[in-house]
């Protein structure tokens, strides 16, 4: 997009997803917060969602139940960071001693 002063500009796109593949009906130009894309109802995707769990009774060892529950670990230069995303914010939101050479598995939980 042309540069028009000093916001940037972010591309917003628009997609179906009623069917097997997910297909592309707008693609323009906006300024201004582009990262509301999770403040939507519930029940506007619910009917379409793959797999549910309710969060107490998830038995995935990658969970992350609740935000103090959060936290990075090194395993050799594996390290896994276990995030919570509510609507917009991440936990944890600043992810430390990260090394080149290193593996990093993001298990997210929203």
């Amino acid at each position: 997009y042309l540069p028009t002063g000093p916001e940037l500009t972010q591309s917003a796109q628009l997609y179906s997803i009623d069917g097997p593949k997910m297909r592309l009906l707008l693609d323009f130009p906006t300024v201004g917060e582009p990262h509301y894309a999770q403040a939507i109802p519930a029940s506007l995707i619910v009917d379409k969602q793959k797999k549910y769990y309710a969060l107490a009774e998830n038995t995935d060892p990658y969970a992350t139940k609740s935000e103090k529950n959060a936290k990075v670990e090194r395993k050799g230069n594996e390290v896994h960071v276990y995030l919570t995303a509510i609507r917009s914010h991440f936990a944890p939101d600043n992810i430390e001693g990260i090394q080149l050479g290193d593996t990093v598995y993001f298990h997210l939980t929203n």
